[in-house]
């Protein structure tokens, strides 16, 4: 029988993680106001995935990645067109009469995937149905059953693919993030036909799922006209989840002992809420990587963590390991490695396999930290481990160890570890390299000087209450855009000051033009108290940023920051160099792409 939840209560990022490290099979159907996708995974793997927005059609993903052009896609639809009821879906007409590979189309469908799952981390309310064991792989993929065969989609690298790139669409503004209009009941609003009729007169924006406002008459043939009633449907139930895996990982242990866990994990398993009271989506930024063949204890780090809004990835697989923290370093995450106790005669997690396998990652990885799990009795173990250099060493209870209290001890143990998971990542360095990846992600989307200019600015707010964009010219600085100066911080940026300040030649601005190099601290250069503060007002603390951008080795602008009217704080200088120089080399990119455009330009014949 299909299950049902509801977005609220369960996001999609979770349900993702539950399906694949469940190893379930079937077809994920989700339902919001903003649209309908769909999902297929093969034992926790995802192999096919629909979506009723138009621009997630394989037609213009293929095209948008530039393997077709507009003449291959107009083709292929004209012969779609002619073949009636015979013909083959979008993709096998581009392979058989277009010249598209099938490397190419796998590709393609590889992104539609990543791209369905970006759409859907932004519904915040909605429906979900999973349909257990019942796999409706769409027309697209069937083509391609060979590769469907060999190759499944690690569900763990699509979502952390699709979390960057929706991290990236954020900061560059493609995806506004709101929280949508709650419905009551959801799963009750639709439960009987009179209703369903009285729902066709209503406006669409009145409706909470039809055919029309989800656009699914091109989308697995549906042939209802009326829309989706949830009847029938089994509640999807996380409680069950949890008993479920406690059943089949730890069936020894007493029944009130596996009541107890299963109530402490339904208790965590409240949605972790930010400082405004909404529910984020993801934190895209933090991440945790287990690397062990505990079941439970998997689960159980994964749901403790997801009450922080921590990501989790977990692996018993040797290989994967590499390839999660590679994806994860990669996408600009800073994981913590956790390594379960060992396991006696288990390939791959005895004493002297972690200690091999942690040694060579900690080689491979000095920038990441090991957290390692131990029983409480193995001293020597746990003191090797601290020697080795690991972070910290967590004892972990052991039914075989403490048989009565083993129920309270894993509680505790998970209490534990939630309390340090949180105060590692909220950690002053931590949260500034969360910064700094947010930020990277967005300028990597940006085109354009003045958005890169601009996202500068942005950055080093974040840091600063004050800050102002000067423009290098021959002979002077020119005020730009500015934050925290003409209005209040929260404010975003304000029009551009546009005063002028002349680069004198024993001023600080000048020395900084000439080395390139960035200032912090204060000066006794009367540029500012002649010049400068006059126009923007003295901040309180004289302590003040230079942080120049250059471009194809020229100084292009200079973003000055203060703290106003607070006391100066001590600032990460590297994090703020590393990211300028970021930008530098995005500014030239975009400076080249635009000379590139110039140049390709006909010449006009007079």
């Amino acid at each position: 029988m299909p299950l049902t939840g509801e977005l609220e209560h369960l996001p999609i990022v979770d349900v993702i993680q539950l399906i694949h490290s469940t190893r379930k099979s079937g077809t994920l159907n989700v339902y919001s106001r903003k649209g309908e996708g769909q999902l297929v995974f093969n034992k926790g793997y995802i192999v096919s995935a629909t979506h009723s927005s138009e621009k997630l059609k394989i037609g213009k993903i293929l095209l948008e990645s530039h393997i077709i052009n507009q003449n291959d896609l107009d083709k292929a639809l004209g012969i779609q067109e002619i073949s009636g009821e015979d013909r083959k879906p979008l993709i096998a007409t581009l392979l058989d009469h277009c010249g598209l590979s099938k490397d190419s189309a796998f590709k393609a469908l590889e992104t539609l995937i990543e791209m369905t799952v970006v759409e859907m981390i932004c519904w915040t309310r909605g429906i979900f149905t999973l349909d257990i064991d019942e796999i409706n792989v769409s027309d697209d993929y069937r083509f391609l059953p060979k590769q469907l065969q060999t190759v499944t989609l690690d569900t763990q690298m699509v979502l952390m693919d699709a979390l960057r790139i929706f991290d990236e669409k954020v900061h560059s503004g493609e995806i506004l993030l709101s929280n949508e209009p709650l419905v009551e009941n959801p799963l009750e609003q639709l439960e009987d036909d009179t209703e369903l009729e009285q729902l066709e007169d209503m406006s669409t924006e009145e409706i909470l799922v039809s055919e029309d406002l989800l656009g699914l008459a091109d989308l697995d043939k549906i042939e209802r006209k009326k829309p989706y009633v949830f009847k029938g449907l089994e509640a999807f139930d996380p409680d069950d989840i949890h008993r479920q895996v406690i059943d089949k990982t730890l069936p020894d242990i007493p029944e009130a002992e596996k009541n107890n866990l299963v109530s402490f994990l339904s208790s965590i398993s409240t949605n972790y809420q930010i400082d405004n009271g909404s529910l984020p989506s993801a934190t895209k930024s933090q991440a945790v990587i287990i690397y062990s063949c505990d079941e439970f204890l998997q689960h159980a780090i994964m749901t403790a963590c997801k009450k922080e809004g921590i990501l989790v990835f977990v692996t018993a697989d040797r290989n994967e390991l590499d390839n999660l923290i590679d994806r994860a370093l990669f996408k600009y995450l800073e994981p913590i490695l956790v390594f379960g106790s060992p396991v006696a005669d288990t390939e791959g997690f005895s004493k002297s396999a972690i200690v091999d396998i942690r040694s060579l990652k900690m080689a491979q990885y000095p920038q990441i930290s090991i957290i390692q799990l131990a029983s409480p009795l193995d001293f020597t173990f746990s003191l090797q481990s601290l020697n080795d250099g690991t972070r910290a060493v967590f004892p972990m209870p052991y039914f075989s160890e403490r048989e009565e209290t083993f129920a309270e001890d894993m509680i505790d143990f998970l209490n534990t570890f939630q309390v340090y998971i949180r105060g590692c990542f909220n950690e002053e360095r931590r949260l500034q390299f969360a910064k700094l990846r947010n930020s990277l992600s967005g300028l990597r989307l940006l085109r354009k000087a003045p958005d890169i200019s601009l996202m500068v600015l942005q950055f080093v707010s974040e840091l600063f209450e004050r800050t102002l964009t000067l423009i290098v010219d021959k002979t002077d600085l020119i005020a730009e855009r500015s934050i925290g100066i003409m209005s209040n911080k929260d404010n975003g940026p304000a029009a551009p000051m546009k005063f002028r300040i002349p680069i004198r030649k024993d001023s600080i601005f000048y020395d900084i033009i000439n080395s390139g190099n960035s200032f912090y601290g204060k000066s006794e250069d009367g540029t500012f108290d002649d010049l400068i503060y006059p126009e923007i007002g003295a901040p309180k603390d004289a302590s003040f940023l230079l942080l120049p951008l250059k471009s194809n080795d020229r100084v292009i602008t200079i973003t000055y920051a203060d703290f106003g009217s607070r006391p100066a704080n001590q600032i990460s200088l590297d994090f703020l160099e590393f990211f300028v120089g970021q930008a530098g080399l995005t500014m030239e990119n975009a400076l080249f792409r635009k000379q590139l455009d110039r140049s390709n330009q006909p010449e006009i014949i007079r």
